[in-house]
Parts: C-alpha cells; structure tokens; sequence
C-alpha cells in the first residue's frame, strides 16, 4: 500500500500523545509553513521543539533546501524529514536535518537530526500558533493530568468540608451532652431543695 503525506501526518499525531502539536504551522505571515510541529511542554526537557517536513515523493524532497526552511529550522531544536521506507538514503539528508522512516506500524530513526540552538519565539510566530487553533491541541495525556489534578483538589475540598462539618457535630454533641448533664443536676438540686423545704 503507498502511503500518503496524510497518513504520515496521521501517525506523528498518535505518536505526539505527550506534547503540544500543530499541523500546517506558519511562519513569516504564512510565506513558509511547516508539516508538523511539536513542542514538548516541560521545563524538564527545556521546552524541546520539533519540525518535521513529509515528503512522500523524491521529487518534492529534491526540491527543499536550507533558505526555505530557515524560518522553520529559527524556531525548531530539531528538524525531521520523514517519509516512507527508501525514499531517501540517509546521505542525501542536509547535516541541519535528521531523517525518519514509517513503514505503517512505526517510525524508525534512520538519522538522528542534530541539536539546534533555536531564537525565542517572535509574536509573528505566537500569532500564527493562535491563528493556527484548529490545528493545535493539547495532547490527552496532560488533559488527563489536569482531570485528575482537579479532582484530587476536588476531594480534598470534599475532605476540608466533611472535616468541618464532623467538628461542627462533635461542637454540636458536646454542648448537648452538657446541657443533658446539667438539667439533671438541676432537677436533682429542685427535687432537693423540695425536699428540703417539705421537711422544714
């Protein structure tokens, strides 16, 4: 089966299920854009990015170059080409780019793409992620933190709420049981003094 550039596109977004992706991401007011682009969201991994550029025909390979990824490579530690098993051999890949293979099943690393020292990112490149919503997401994996991030905030609130309410009720059980200890006290002192008061 000859995969295409959408079946390519796909996977790399089943694969980004930790980072923040977007598709067809502009750069320089949409002159260039980029296949996909990733952006793994911790401090941990000093905020890597990733370009990747789907080239599914050695035509369209042939016809990239360096200038025409400069915007692309500015914002980006790490540039990929990706494309099907034996478009491309590994040395016909730029020594700014690294090269990923899918075969259908999984992506295999046939050049490691090198480490770049990328610019803080322009408002020109903020706007065009905001424009560029539709296509960005935040992957499920930190939705599903933030889900339990908040639930966990839930019960404890929950927690807070009964520990109150069990202090307002023991507050409760304690006056009740000393005005329960004082009538008697009190009926007994009247019986007593009635007593008292007969006899005299």
């Amino acid at each position: 089966m000859k995969l295409t550039a959408q079946d390519i596109l796909n996977a790399l977004i089943a694969y980004s299920d930790d980072k923040i992706w977007a598709s067809e991401l502009a750069f320089n007011g949409g002159e260039r854009r980029i296949d996909f682009w990733t952006l793994e969201p911790h401090r941990s991994k000093h905020f890597r990015s990733s370009a990747y550029e789907i080239k599914v025909s050695r035509a369209d390979f042939k016809r990239d170059s360096e200038e025409k990824q400069q915007h692309a490579l500015s914002f980006t530690d790490r540039f990929w080409y990706v494309t099907p098993n034996g478009l491309v051999d590994k040395s016909e890949i730029p020594e700014w780019a690294g090269l990923q293979e899918w075969d259908g099943r999984f992506f295999h690393v046939r050049k490691k793409a090198p480490m770049r020292d990328k610019v803080e990112p322009t408002w020109d490149f903020i706007v065009s992620l905001i424009r560029n919503s539709g296509e960005t997401r935040r992957d499920i994996g930190l939705m599903k933190q933030e889900i339990m991030f908040l639930k966990m905030r839930n019960d404890r609130l929950e927690q807070q709420a009964t520990i109150r309410n069990d202090r307002r009720m023991n507050r409760y059980l304690q006056s009740a049981t000393k005005r329960q200890f004082v009538r008697p006290a009190v009926d007994e002192a009247g019986r007593t003094a009635l007593a008292q008061g007969g006899g005299e």
